[in-house]
């Protein structure tokens, strides 16, 4: 079974424990998932199966949407409401003004400290390993893009608000250095990933679904190529093809460069190679034997 499931992950459910129970479920003998959610934290997660794990190199930097709850008054160990309150300070000069001023200050590049409660790894081991014995290591801010911030609700002590970012950005270090910015303190609440890449809530499936309905593949499993459309295409001879597969480059003269989907004449996915535009060669880098299957 090769290629992509678009996953819809429900709250108390660790990443790893949602990718056990679909591959006991579906049978899968290898599978993947592209960025980590939070236990607390609901919605997409791309499952990769198969051959579909190979690809995530060639997108897993695309962008990610979130709506989350921020809530002011109190900073908490894990950066959200499952932890420890740490810190404690006054709401009443939060307006809805201000919030709009300060998330303004955090769109484009920004630089965030990973937190200690994340899977992160520094010399070997998870962060959020080290947290729970009670320790803290060093962590260097990190350069990350926030395309996006629009502010959905204001309630006073709450609000809501929808964020575009880009891999590695953690949802709940944006809420707390918000908090801080506005002089007070605050945590993230609630956590929804609408959008990763191209994978999205609408058409998403949850655990209970593909239970359901396990045995129609094909209304579940989307095809190898179907988060690559970003990269250009070329169509190989079956010469070339086999040329590709054997670790041979092949003669080029397209505008392509850089990582190329690659197609038999037929419209049937093969892989991706390399192109070269000025070499004049596209080289193989993830290409299948189809007759192997």
């Amino acid at each position: 079974m090769d290629g992509f499931i678009n996953f819809y992950k429900d709250t108390g459910m660790a990443s790893n424990k949602a990718l056990e129970r679909i591959k006991k479920l579906l049978r899968l003998e290898k599978a993947g998932f592209l960025g980590t959610l939070d236990p607390v934290a609901t919605g997409i997660l791309p499952v990769a199966c198969g051959w579909g794990t190979r690809f995530f190199p060639y997108f897993e930097k695309g962008a990610k949407k979130y709506r989350a709850t921020i809530i002011f008054g109190a900073e908490t160990d894990t950066q959200d409401s499952t932890g420890k309150i740490t810190a404690t300070q006054p709401t009443t000069g939060i307006t809805e003004e201000r919030l709009l001023e300060t998330m303004n200050g955090f769109k484009g590049e920004i630089d965030q400290t990973p937190p200690m409660y994340s899977a992160k790894k520094i010399n070997g081991k998870r962060l959020y390993e080290i947290a729970r014995k009670g320790g803290e290591v060093e962590r260097k801010p990190k350069r990350v893009v926030v395309h996006s911030l629009e502010l959905d609700e204001f309630n006073g002590d709450t609000a809501v608000f929808t964020a575009l970012v880009s891999q590695g950005t953690y949802i709940r270090t944006l809420c707390e250095d918000m908090g801080r910015k506005l002089g007070s303190a605050a945590h993230m609440g609630a956590l929804e990933r609408t959008e990763a890449h191209v994978f999205r809530s609408d058409g998403s499936w949850t655990i209970e679904r593909l239970e359901e309905r396990r045995d129609f593949q094909n209304e579940w499993l989307l095809p190898l190529d179907f988060p690559l459309g970003s990269l250009p295409r070329v169509a190989v001879t079956e010469r070339e093809e086999k040329s590709l597969l054997n670790g041979r480059f092949i003669f080029h003269t397209g505008d392509e460069s850089g990582p190329t989907r690659i197609y038999t004449p037929e419209g049937i996915f093969i892989g991706v190679g390399r192109a070269d535009h000025e070499g004049k060669k596209i080289s193989p880098e993830k290409i299948m034997n189809r007759w192997a299957f």
